[in-house]
């Protein structure tokens, strides 16, 4: 069995562990599902940027909502003081239920580039219905921030020599970056936050059977999820030099994503999905470079890097390649789109 604190376990009235083990050592969580004499459950080992207990009540609101509302999701489990978060002195621990499905790392065919936008279109327009004031601070896909966070980086790094080994990455950013800016008089609406694949789990027919990791919703423009959902699913490995952006997948992707969300998009935010995915990619590639200076934030892996700050670099590098890839096929993208 995986060393899980017993305190943290002893929180929940769920029955004695049977077994448990790690299933994503991920960029954020670390997850474990546990086995028990009253079933399956998943617990979570919180990055403390997400430990929040303004994350926790969005989280707690949103999951009940989708439960009510029959979308298959997690639902939250509380502790024995009714709480969502756990405490073991160290870390912050958060239980909910198991979903069995299958977790992929990779849209690996417009099939299931289809199922992802259509579930993901479900997703949206059931969370439109929410009536929550959301507390989390923690705003993801600030644009600007991002790249203020990274010019921020590199004024403060100046003459470090870690400049050396980035600085076309960083001029190319700052050169593409700010053109990409979106609107600021966009709709918000309740996002999921990290819309990637592996937050998808499909069946064994494949389809998709259910969205995970909900700790991130939030009110924002629908346009900076559709423009990471679609950078993330058509391109390959994050940190893959080459990154493609596939146009059968994002055909696929985007055509399930039509059909679900069918009088949900304005025609103006339609208009912007292909400007919003190298907005999200640019946005990416600059955080990847603000941690290769900071080195304190992604998760990385250490059994291919030797350091956070080569696999930030590699990440940031696949993200300008998966941007440039992009570009080079916009007319085909913009045709796609309509």
């Amino acid at each position: 069995m995986i060393a899980i604190p017993k305190r943290v376990l002893a929180a929940y009235d769920v029955g004695t562990a049977r077994s448990s083990k790690l299933i994503s050592s991920g960029l954020i969580h670390q997850t474990y599902q546990i086995r028990t004499q009253k079933g399956t459950y998943i617990l979570q080992r919180l990055h403390p940027i997400l430990s929040s207990p303004g994350i926790a009540e969005d989280f707690l609101a949103v999951t009940r909502f989708l439960k009510s509302k029959r979308f298959p999701a997690p639902a939250c489990v509380l502790n024995r003081q009714g709480e969502v978060l756990t405490e073991d002195g160290e870390h912050v621990w958060r239980m909910q239920t198991f979903i069995a499905g299958k977790t992929h790392h990779e849209a690996k065919s417009p099939a299931m580039a289809r199922e992802a936008g259509m579930i993901f279109a479900k997703l949206h327009k059931t969370l439109d219905k929410i009536d929550h004031s959301f507390k989390s601070d923690k705003i993801l896909h600030e644009t600007e921030k991002c790249y203020a966070a990274l010019q921020e980086a590199v004024k403060k790094n100046y003459g470090t020599g870690l400049i050396d080994d980035v600085a076309a990455e960083v001029e190319f950013v700052a050169k593409e970056l700010p053109k990409l800016f979106l609107p600021p008089n966009v709709p918000t609406r309740v996002i999921h936050g990290d819309p990637k694949i592996s937050n998808i789990l499909f069946d064994a027919k494949g389809k998709a059977a259910a969205v995970v990791d909900l700790d991130t919703c939030n009110r924002r423009p629908i346009l900076v999820e559709l423009g990471d959902a679609f950078r993330s699913w058509c391109g390959k490995k994050e940190d893959d030099p080459k990154n493609p952006f596939r146009l059968d997948i994002f055909k696929a992707a985007w055509q399930g994503y039509a059909k679900g969300a069918k009088g949900y998009l304005t025609p103006r935010e339609r208009k912007l999905v292909p400007q919003a995915i190298g907005t999200i990619t640019l946005e990416l590639a600059s955080r990847f470079l603000a941690d290769y200076f900071n080195d304190n934030y992604f998760g990385w892996d250490s059994k291919r890097y030797k350091t956070r700050r080569a696999h930030n670099l590699a990440r940031a590098r696949g993200q300008i390649a998966l941007y440039k890839d992009l570009q080079s096929k916009m007319k085909e993208v913009k045709k796609i789109v309509g």
